[in-house]
This record gives C-alpha cells, structure tokens and sequence, in this order.
C-alpha cells in the first residue's frame, strides 16, 4: 500500500521520492526537508515535545532535517504553510485594531479614520475628556 504523501509545507505531491525518505530529501517545489518532525505521523502538537513517541529526543526546530530512528512519513501533514500562519495572524491583528496596519497611508500622513488625529495617545486622551 503506497502512501499519498505530500509536503508539509507547500503541499506538493511526493509521489516521486524514493521510500523510505532520506534525510538528504527535499520537497520538488518548495526545497524544504522531508525527513524532519513536521512530516512525520508521531508529531503532535498537544505533548511537550511535540512527538508521540516515548523514547525520542526531538529537535528544538521542527522544520530542520534529523536523524530520528522513529521517523514515519505521515500523509495529509500540509497544514497551509507559512503563509496560511501569516494570514490569520494579520487577520487576528485587523480584528483587534480595527483593520489598521503599521504602514496605512492614513497613519502616515497623520489622520486617523473618519479624520480623526492618529497621534499616539489620542484614543485614550479622549476617552477622559470632559
């Protein structure tokens, strides 16, 4: 039985490495290890080392490749990449700011929304005003 596997961090099919994975292998599209604890089926992110097996000494950085005798190749560990973490950091950010970014033409130039000054502690000077 073969597994469809596909990179952790671009998603790109892996149907061509070689099994069982090197720990020189890399993605076709992305270059990013395969042989690291992201692409493995023991990686867990809920247990302090982030791996499910008891007898393993996991690396701080998961992403780097290693030299892990428990090492299984784990189908479906495309997660959305890096950008998929960005996106929903800055969407989290644009909730809790009121979609300003640190680069909004407004802030620049010195007017907030709805012409309001941005200087910095204005908000708060006005929630104090008589």
């Amino acid at each position: 039985m073969a597994l469809d596997l596909e990179c952790w961090n671009c998603g790109e099919s892996l149907s061509d490495i070689p099994l069982p994975i090197s720990r020189h292998a890399n993605c076709p599209k992305c270059f990013e290890v395969l042989h690291c604890c992201r692409m493995c089926g023991l990686f867990n992110t809920t247990r302090p080392q982030q791996c499910d097996h008891d007898r393993t000494d996991p690396p701080v950085i998961k992403e780097s490749s290693n030299f892990c005798d428990y090492f299984e190749p784990a189908a479906n560990r495309y997660t959305g990449g890096a950008n998929a973490k960005q996106d929903s950091a800055q969407a989290a950010f644009d909730a809790l700011f009121g979609g300003d970014t640190p680069g909004d033409e407004n802030r620049i130039k010195g007017e907030g929304s709805a012409g309001h000054s941005s200087e910095p502690g204005s908000k708060f000077n006005d929630l104090f005003k008589d």
